[in-house]
């Protein structure tokens, strides 16, 4: 194989993986008692929410598991995640990994997700 068809086929293949590889994109938009919602890479969202109870809405621009970390305000975090719940056809049910923190997976491209979260010792 020639030098210059080596380098074609390196050239394709990695055009190829890196269009397969794309980051996806995460929207957060609030929807109730939420004052910000801030997407800090791909796969982490900071929500902040001063009643301890909120509802806010997660879409994608590809397949991708999020782990969503809530705050009452810049200085607290909340104290113990009572409950999660998903609303739309474009996620799988939440998991609570840890007092402030959970995980889901959107699974539709572009198909919103309201999501309700509720702290056991709220405002």
């Amino acid at each position: 194989m020639k030098k210059s068809q080596l380098g074609f086929l390196v050239v394709a293949a990695t055009i190829l993986l890196s269009g397969c590889n794309s980051e996806a994109t995460v929207t957060a938009t609030p929807v109730k008692n939420v004052d910000t919602v801030s997407v800090t890479s791909p796969d982490d969202i900071d929500v902040f929410c001063p009643t301890g109870i909120c509802t806010f809405e997660l879409s994608t621009s590809a397949p991708t598991k999020v782990t969503v970390t809530m705050h009452y305000d810049y200085s607290k975090l909340y104290t113990k995640i009572e409950g999660v719940s998903v609303v739309g056809e474009g996620a799988k049910d939440a998991k609570v990994v840890d007092e402030d923190q959970f995980t889901v997976e959107l699974t539709k491209k572009n198909a919103p997700v309201k999501i309700e979260v509720i702290d056991f010792y709220r405002n």
